[in-house]
């Protein structure tokens, strides 16, 4: 089949080379783009970030200037439309990370009062149970 371009298997796609397995250097660039009313982020997964940032880059996109926005995923346990992560301005101080506690760590009765405390959600995790 030919069009005016030649060949319709000589249209360049944004494919990754055969075998590879790393995403695109830009790909991250595409996380969670802010563009949606409000602000809200429109979420795409891996495979479309890596396609996207081939295209971009074979369309001429370079990184030159710097830095001014970097991603922020979203909080464990946090869930908004698609879980989508925020993009904050560069020099905005990184989140105290979120720390389960540990259990070796504990006496006896500090890991006591912990299964009291969780016992009270097993119901919920376990509704089929009841």
């Amino acid at each position: 089949m030919m069009d005016q371009l030649g060949p319709v298997d000589g249209i360049w796609r944004a494919d990754p080379p055969l075998g590879s397995s790393t995403l695109h250097r830009f790909a991250d660039f595409f996380r969670d783009i802010p563009i949606l009313p409000d602000g809200q982020a429109i979420y795409l997964d891996a495979q479309q970030r890596d396609r996207l940032a081939r295209h971009a880059e074979a369309v001429g996109l370079r990184k030159t200037a710097p830095q001014a926005v970097k991603w922020w995923p979203p909080p464990r346990g946090h869930h908004q439309p698609g879980n989508s992560g925020l993009w904050v301005p560069v020099d905005t101080e990184d989140p105290v990370e979120m720390r389960t506690p540990d259990p070796s760590l504990m006496t006896p009765h500090e890991r006591e009062h912990l299964r009291t405390e969780l016992a009270a959600y097993y119901a919920t995790d376990h509704p089929e149970e009841f």
